[in-house]
């Protein structure tokens, strides 16, 4: 529904005073029950960059933060309303919350929104100072330890390292508050007259709930909802008067009248004069305040015009999830894996959050979080934060490259090209000793671990080489991005040898295909990225494709991925799948796995991780930072793909798009790009930004080229593929049913 229409009706019920009511008269009305979700239980996310908690709006329709409840009960006349159908935030993607609840003729409407918590004077500025004296003296801490540690105690360090994790806490000034505006609205739909009641609580954590903020002081006595003067602090505020921890209103409303209460809480206790400050701002007001800043936020970057509404919903819902998935720990802007459940760092899924931040045009919020992966380096090189998650040290110098170089060389790459060069030396030498270590069967890759996830095996995993084979690659671009040439070119040539050493290892291992580790068991996880983004395999390596199918054919078709049991969906586990399906010219499989990852959202926009084909994600609550990345990947790989050595386009551009597209100010490895691409009766038309390599240009789906394009334009490797000189701007071939 347009947004005027919702403000106005907001505006209306905002004229009313609190217990009386009025009729509306003919205003639209915000239907979220409309808005699909694939789930079995609604939820939602109330979240903010920087805010060190968030509140789920959950399936009761009340609110949850990690420490306490907010309960609340709406009804009428003695009756409770029933559970929300959906929770929705505005156009599926910009975070306004919209649910509504019933009971009998009378319809209970709830919109929510979060904001940042007002700030003392000056209170901002002073932590910006402290961040940045933090970091300074992380860096330089970091430095010294390098250059501290002796020859001789690399090894035991190796070995102490190996089976270790690393949590960065939050600094004594770090804690960033969130406020939530609710505004409920009462209708009555029937015929007769009757009594709308709402009561809304605070409660301790029952102990059931799906997650938890660990060591968080409980709720404690005095907190509760600011209802005298001089109070020192509260959670929570409302009109008019109310308990310390409860408020209830009750409201005869006749046929056709509304009924309208609003209050405000807080995720952390909050001086009360201030927070009754921010509350007396109206709710209209805070939600159009929150409206504005999301459209501004979501439009930066690349922009996406591809005639097709709801990618372009979905492209702004993932950028809302990773941008509020950000918070300062000891000076750094660190990745979250997720606002509610997974508020820590995970390599993996940093690094996939700083890749898509990336290519998406949010250069600045990605270098941030990248550079707060040195925080996760030993001073011997490895790369860790959870326990025998040795695919870590390659995902974080993945995260440099993908940040680092798009889309030019940062000021301070010579930090992140030294911290690579120092990663690849460790897996030198951590390859070198493994032959000896107990459950080596591959000599030459990395040694047997078992991180008691993922593949849940112990033994010398696929992925854990994949990706310091992705690391490699990224070492040896830094180096020679900041001049470093002969080290660059050293670690160029041990990746080489590698890969080869790698394949070796592969086919030794006696699969078909690629199997998790090089013993053949454990659960497929790694083995997926494995031709990307790791780049470990050419994407036609035969077994590539015989693990697609494989996979495939266990989960009933190609799509979304699954974990261990074919009825245990994942959302981003399989996706690069998709980005291996495109390059390889297996366009349907491709769409099908965009298809999934579009299918498999929530009514606000969020994908979850790990949940059934019946849509329940148990205790694993959407939205998940890394299946958003996923999907932000795989729409600008369709589109744009600069991982390799020349530029692809349009190798997944879906028919629709082909009716006049375009991308703008996308940022690659050769600078920032702008793609215009059409087809015209039988002529496929592109216009880019200019680069410096050669480009490949994927004609329509279901096409290929009518003759010999024209020069300086060559035939590719495939008939439906035309390859462009370096500095080539534009393209026009004639293209037939294929």
């Amino acid at each position: 529904m347009p947004r005027a229409l919702i403000t106005a009706l907001v505006v209306v019920v905002l004229a009313l005073s609190p217990g009386r009511s009025a009729t509306l008269g003919p205003v639209a009305i915000w239907q979220p029950d409309s808005v699909p979700d694939a789930y079995s239980r609604p939820s939602a996310a109330l979240m903010w960059p920087g805010a060190t908690r968030a509140f789920m709006v959950g399936p009761d329709g009340g609110l949850f933060n990690g420490v306490w409840r907010v309960n609340v009960v709406a009804g009428a006349t003695g009756r409770r309303a029933g559970l929300p159908r959906r929770i929705a935030s505005e156009e599926r993607w910009r975070p306004v919350i919209h649910w509504v609840e019933r009971a009998g003729d009378v319809r209970w409407e709830f919109e929510a929104v979060a904001l940042p918590a007002p700030d003392a004077p000056l209170a901002s500025l002073a932590r910006a100072i402290e961040a940045q004296q933090a970091v300074r003296a992380d860096h330089a801490a970091h430095e010294q330890r390098r250059r501290a540690l002796k020859p001789d105690d690399r090894d035991r360090m190796d070995r102490l390292v190996l089976n270790t994790s690393h949590r960065l806490a939050l600094g004594a000034r770090e804690d960033v508050p969130l406020v939530v505006s609710v505004l409920a609205i009462a209708h009555n739909d029937g015929g007769r007259a009757a009594e709308a009641t709402l009561a809304v609580s605070f409660a301790p954590a029952r102990g059931d709930e799906p997650f938890h903020e660990p060591g968080a002081t409980p709720l404690p006595p005095s907190w509760g909802w600011c209802t005298r003067a001089g109070q020192d602090s509260a959670i929570g505020w409302c009109e008019g008067a109310c308990g310390r921890l409860t408020l209830r209103r009750d409201a005869w409303l006749e046929p056709g009248r509304t009924h309208a209460v609003r209050f405000v809480v807080a995720s952390h206790p909050l001086p009360a004069a201030r927070l009754a400050a921010w509350a007396r701002t109206p709710h209209e007001a805070r939600a159009d305040e929150a409206r504005r800043w999301w459209t501004r936020e979501t439009s930066r970057g690349a922009r996406f015009k591809l005639n097709d509404p709801e990618v372009e919903t979905a492209v702004r819902a993932a950028r809302v999830v990773l941008l509020a998935c950000r918070e300062r720990r000891g000076g750094h802007w660190v990745p979250l894996g997720s606002p509610l459940q997974y508020r820590d760092v995970w390599l993996r899924d940093g690094a996939r959050a700083i890749a898509a931040l990336a290519t998406q045009g949010y250069v600045a919020e990605a270098r941030e979080l990248a550079a707060s992966l040195l925080e996760w380096q030993s001073p011997h090189g490895q790369f860790s934060s959870q326990s025998a998650q040795l695919d870590g040290t390659g995902q974080a110098l993945w995260a440099f490259e993908q940040a680092m170089l798009r889309p030019a060389p940062a000021r301070e790459l010579d930090l992140f090209a030294q911290s690579a060069l120092d990663a690849w030396a460790w897996c030198e030498r951590t390859r070198r000793v493994a032959a000896g270590r107990p459950g080596t069967v591959a000599p030459g890759m990395l040694p047997a671990a078992n991180p008691q996830d993922n593949e849940l095996v112990r033994g010398q995993l696929i992925g854990s080489d994949a990706w310091a084979l992705v690391g490699y690659r990224a070492a040896a671009r830094l180096l020679r991005a900041c001049g470093r040439i002969a080290e660059a070119e050293q670690v160029e040539q041990s990746r080489l040898a590698y890969r080869t050493d790698f394949a070796r290892a592969i086919a030794h291992s006696g699969s078909r295909d690629v199997p998790p580790s090089f013993a053949g068991a454990g659960r497929d996880w790694g083995n997926l990225t494995v031709a990307y983004p790791c780049d470990a395999l050419p994407a036609a390596t035969p077994r590539l494709a015989a693990l697609a199918d494989r996979y495939w054919a266990q989960a009933g078709a190609p799509g979304l991925g699954f974990w261990g049991s074919p009825d245990s969906l994942h959302g981003y586990v399989a996706a690069d799948l998709g980005t291996w399906a495109l390059r390889t010219g297996r366009r349907a499989e491709a769409d099908a796995v965009l298809d999934a990852l579009l299918a498999w959202r929530t009514a606000s926009g969020g994908a979850g991780e790990l949940f059934t084909r019946t849509g329940d994600y148990g205790a694993n609550l959407p939205p998940h930072a890394t299946s958003a990345a996923a999907l932000l990947q795989l729409v600008r790989n369709s589109l744009i793909d600069d991982d390799g050595e020349r530029l692809a386009l349009t190798q997944g551009a879906r028919a629709h798009w082909w009716r006049g597209a375009s991308v703008e100010d996308a940022p690659t490895r050769w600078g920032l790009l702008t793609l215009r691409f059409e087809l015209d009766g039988n002529e496929a038309r592109w216009r880019w930004t200019p680069v410096p390599v050669w480009t490949e240009l994927v004609l329509p789906p279901g096409t290929r080229l009518a003759s010999t394009p024209p020069l300086p334009l060559l035939p590719g490797g495939r008939p439906d593929v035309v390859l462009a000189p370096p500095g080539t701007d534009e393209a026009r071939v004639t293209a037939i049913k294929s």
